[in-house]
């Protein structure tokens, strides 16, 4: 039996929102609009009641027979968000809505700081390998995500990463190079910092693995933590406090934010000479 291929349900039910919208503006019956776009009135009602996702074709016919530009390819590729990841899509819609992000890792630099060239070189050394044009869903999908820094009401986010994150050149020294300038830029925005844990440390806690305190509202946070296989999200109020102490102990353990900046600066310097 084939595997049923999983999607981001709340993206599907905005893509179904945005359909729906589109045809009642027209005035059209859902086979008169099937007819505009392409296909069956039957295939739109499916769309419009989410009993079945858009495809791609779809999302191309809906640009297309509309002048709506990428709209619906760029709402199409949000469905795709989950990847392997069950948990993904669920804790995508927490880190939109919430007011405070705290992210460790040991390993890479962050999605929501990633440049395109950088998130491309992780996604396709991922195992099993994927196909370039799934690597290329994801990629837009995790390049949305940063929207969120952009907004006119964006999150306080608070980064703490391990020096060796600095030291891997993910993508060659050209990316890397780029990567560094990328992470310079955001720390230029008040509402996002970074430090960065020396080698010289030594052993500190959450050594082994990456994780993330969402500040929900003054009195709600969640934890987020992965592995190679999946992610798990946690509300239990203990287990989100113990992780806030967690990345308070990090933050102690490592250089300040501005030390951490004029450690950017120099690793800059030495990838891109």
């Amino acid at each position: 039996m084939a595997k049923k291929k999983l999607v981001n349900g709340a993206a599907v039910s905005l893509f179904a929102r945005e359909v729906f919208m589109k045809r009642t503006e027209s005035g059209m019956s859902q086979k008169e609009f099937g007819d505009l776009i392409g296909v069956s009135g039957q295939q739109i009602g499916a769309i419009e009641r989410t009993e079945r996702p858009p495809t791609r074709q779809f999302a191309e016919l809906m640009d297309h027979r509309l002048g709506t530009g990428d709209y619906f390819q760029e709402l199409w590729s949000s469905t795709k968000l989950l990847g392997h990841r069950r948990t993904l899509p669920k804790y995508i819609d927490l880190e939109a809505k919430a007011t405070g992000i705290h992210q460790f890792h040991p390993q890479l630099v962050p999605a929501l700081l990633q440049t395109e060239d950088y998130a491309r070189a992780v996604l396709r050394a991922g195992f099993p390998p994927k196909p370039h044009s799934e690597v290329e869903e994801l990629l837009i999908a995790r390049m949305r995500r940063q929207k969120i820094l952009d907004r006119t009401n964006p999150p306080l986010v608070q980064f703490v990463l391990d020096e060796g994150v600095l030291w891997r050149t993910v993508g060659g020294a050209e990316v890397m190079g780029t990567q560094l300038t990328r992470i310079l830029e955001r720390l230029d925005e008040p509402f996002v910092s970074l430090q960065v844990i020396p080698y010289d440390q030594g052993a500190y806690s959450a050594m082994e693995g990456g994780f993330t305190v969402l500040q929900l509202s003054a009195v709600d946070s969640a934890l987020y933590s992965e592995n190679a296989e999946t992610g798990q999200i946690y509300n239990d109020p203990q287990v989100v406090a113990n992780a806030t102490g967690r990345f308070n102990s990090l933050m102690a353990a490592a250089l300040s934010p501005a030390a951490s900046r004029r450690h950017l600066l120099d690793r800059r310097k030495e990838v891109v000479r």
